[in-house]
């Protein structure tokens, strides 16, 4: 195996092989029109169905270098495929990515022989091949190859990320197959071919037959569609090599690799795909695969505009309020249209598709097409999730988090949905198999059910997400100012110039407060500083007239009920300390059932300037001198597991947000992790949208979605279950993992 990777190795960007035959492309590009003309058709080849992928691109002469790239990894391609067939005996009657649809006009094969002057670097490639096992060799060094020749950054460009085969392996394996021999499968972005040559070999695996027979079986069976050439090319390799166990031991002498270049959605064209004899309709009973994950941004109009006229009204693809006629917003990708299309075009009565996808879409708009569960009328159910967490099958310069969906054609949603979660294990982790995986990761069974019962696409919790969040509280929880004498000291603005101001502050209620933010404020007298402060002197002394007004109302204050009041001043109030002046405060109403929570701090009032808001008699509160503090606190409490863990403890009383129900949650101090620190920056985020929509009525902007937010309000949920995910991870550095709930 070392061997195998040493020798492939070689013909990278670092290898002589690749020096000699780019430098002899560069010096023949400069005086070949043949070569000039294809760049140039490739390039609008891309352009039109991917946007203007070379604008911006770190790379000296884009268009140029990253042809000539394409043309050296599609010419080490086709010398293992050739030698293969040298090897084995038979001949690949489709070996150009464009043989089967005509997507382009010239043959790169042709152009090889215009960069190759000599024989001596097909004798290279030959002498290295005759040290490898191909029967016995496995498709990652094309990953290895290609991710060697062409540019992170190009790749990243095209949506590509090459997914390991253990990630392959568990999604082909959850699939329901009836018949092996007659099931029919498709990847319709199908990249390098990891999936169809796991698929080839599921295949192989099952069935009892003759080789020429099993090759035409699976040949029939297993296809692919990739809108790159050299996706494509990568593919019949992959295809190919997995075939080759068979093909060893058969008389096959003509083979023809049910790989095709086109669009699968037919957005940017509409090959006729040939096959064999004849046209190949597809209609399958499995789709498989990793659909590219490129954002809509990124696509150029004509490719945006095909979208909307084709499928968007179609196939109802427009779950977003507020988005009208265009398609994809924030950060969306095209993966889940990409499928949904697909789902439409392909798959049969019945069927069923196990793709790769991000897993951020259980939660947040960007996600809430996949959870409408519904391909316009056609019902899609999805059936089961692996859910990757922190872990990062692509490697890590993929910075999102993935998960397999399985979804069922025309089988009606239900819940909860199956999910296998998958967390890192002791030692080291591989993906190279799903054996593997499950021998070096640790994984358990869950499920999923809808945050809203009565909504569906709202976002996904896990089933036991009542119980993820309760722990033990590190923070003191304080009361709001109580003071038993709302007509006295609520103050009107009218009649601000009977009082100074220094005892005046913004105060809010039940109605001020929603998640992330403030829906204005009230006026209100606090006369002291804290509880029982006797500042009577000096108060007549520096505030005569607010004094006179309070004095005016002795007997009011004197008549007050409430035993806390007793003490101090006649006009004293309960519910302050040094905790009601710090810098933050995040601050919920302990009344009804309403966990919204949001970060206060201080407010430019019209009359009073800035001035610290004071929390009113229902709230509650946490402070902290830490920005920061109050904004990881304030992102965990409005979390969607953390407020499904209130749901679950909290009384159906009329306080039913106390203080012995919020310290019963897993709240830690504040540690300058990279985590906390992310998500106290989503909360500021969302603090800093919801001031822009508050100038409507609260009725109405409670009837608002705002995306924006739940944009940012999904991020908050995927980080804030990854890192409860991690029993002894960033959120609980200290805590050890008796002290948390089980997950």
């Amino acid at each position: 195996m070392n061997e195998r990777a040493s020798v492939f190795e070689t013909w990278g960007r670092d290898s002589r092989l690749y020096d000699r035959y780019t430098s002899n492309a560069a010096d023949e590009f400069a005086t070949t029109e043949t070569l000039q003309e294809a760049q140039a058709e490739w390039e609008q080849f891309f352009v039109n169905s991917h946007g203007d992928i070379f604008d911006g691109l770190d790379v000296e002469n884009p268009r140029e270098s990253l042809f000539i790239d394409t043309l050296y990894y599609d010419f080490v391609v086709d010398q293992v495929i050739e030698f293969a067939e040298r090897q084995f005996g038979f001949r690949v009657v489709n070996q150009e990515a464009n043989d089967n649809t005509d997507a382009l006009s010239f043959d790169f094969q042709t152009l090889h022989e215009s960069v190759v002057d000599t024989d001596a670097i097909e004798r290279t490639v030959d002498e290295l091949l005759d040290t490898v096992d191909l029967v016995n060799s496995d498709a990652d060094f094309l990953r290895r190859l290609y991710e060697s020749v062409i540019s992170n950054e190009m790749r990243l460009q095209l949506g590509e990320y090459y997914t390991p085969k253990g990630v392959a392996e568990l999604a082909v394996g959850e699939i329901e197959v009836d018949d092996f021999e007659t099931d029919t499968v498709l990847d319709p972005g199908c990249g390098s071919g990891i999936f169809l040559a796991t698929c080839v070999d599921a295949k192989r695996e099952a069935l009892d037959l003759d080789p020429g027979p099993l090759v035409d079986v699976i040949t029939d069976t297993v296809y692919g569609i990739d809108l790159n050439p050299v996706a494509v090319k990568s593919a019949k390799l992959s295809y190919l090599l997995s075939l080759l166990p068979v093909l060893a031991d058969s008389d096959v002498d003509r083979l023809e690799l049910p790989v095709f270049l086109t669009d699968s959605l037919g957005l940017t064209r509409d090959d006729r795909i040939r096959f064999g004899d004849d046209t190949l309709d597809l209609t399958v009973d499995h789709l498989v695969g990793n659909p590219p994950w490129i954002t809509w941004g990124s696509l150029s109009e004509s490719v945006r505009d095909a979208w909307r006229e084709t499928y968007v009204t179609q196939l109802d693809l427009l779950p977003h309020d507020g988005v009208e006629s265009r398609l994809g917003h924030g950060n969306d990708d095209i993966s889940v249209p990409f499928l949904w299309v697909c789902i439409h075009h392909y798959l049969d009565e019945g069927g069923d598709a196990s793709f790769v996808l991000k897993r951020d879409i259980t939660k947040g708009p960007a996600g809430r097409l996949l959870r409408t569960q519904h391909v316009n009328s056609r019902p899609v159910a999805v059936r089961h999730i692996h859910d990757f967490n922190r872990l990062r099958p692509f490697g890590d310069d993929v910075g999102v988090h993935s998960a397999v969906y399985t979804l069922a054609a025309d089988s009606e949603p239900s819940f909860p949905i199956a999910v296998d979660s998958w967390t890192r294990g002791e030692g080291a982790t591989s993906f190279a198999a799903a054996e593997a995986m499950r021998e070096t990761l640790d994984y358990e069974e869950t499920g999923m059910v809808p945050v809203e019962e009565d909504d569906t696409s709202s976002s996904w919790v896990r089933e036991d997400a009542e119980n993820q969040a309760l722990g033990e509280c590190a923070h003191d929880i304080r009361h709001g100012v109580k003071d038993d004498a709302k007509d006295v000291y609520g103050v009107e603005r009218s009649q601000l110039d009977e009082l100074e101001h220094d005892h005046v502050y913004p105060y809010i209620q039940s109605k001020h407060v929603v998640k992330y933010g403030l829906f204005g404020h009230d006026l209100h007298l606090v006369p002291v500083c804290e509880a029982n402060e006797d500042n009577e002197t000096e108060l007549q002394r520096n505030c005569p007239k607010t004094y006179g007004y309070l004095e005016s109302n002795r007997q009011t204050l004197e008549d007050r009920s409430s035993t806390w009041l007793d003490e101090g001043t006649f006009y004293n109030v309960f519910g302050l300390g040094e905790y009601t002046w710090s810098d933050y405060k995040v601050v919920w109403c302990r009344l009804g059932f309403k966990p919204h929570f949001a970060v206060v701090s201080t407010v430019a009032d019209e009359d009073l300037d800035e001035k610290m808001v004071v929390p009113g008699d229902h709230f509650m509160f946490i402070s902290t001198d830490d920005e920061y503090e109050a904004h990881f606190l304030c992102g965990l409490l409005n979390s969607s597991v953390y407020q499904t863990s209130l749901e679950g403890v909290a009384s159906e009383g009329k306080s039913s947000l106390t203080k012995t129900v919020v310290s019963g949650l897993e709240l830690p101090e504040y540690r300058e992790t990279e985590d906390s620190e992310r998500l106290a920056e989503l909360s500021m985020e969302a603090h800093e949208i919801v001031p822009e929509h508050t100038d409507v009525s609260k009725r109405t902007y409670n009837e608002t979605s705002i995306e924006e937010l739940e944009v940012v309000q999904a991020e908050i949920d995927e980080l804030v279950e990854e890192m409860l995910s991690e029993r002894a991870g960033s959120l609980f550095p200290d805590v050890g993992q008796s002290t948390l709930a089980s997950y």
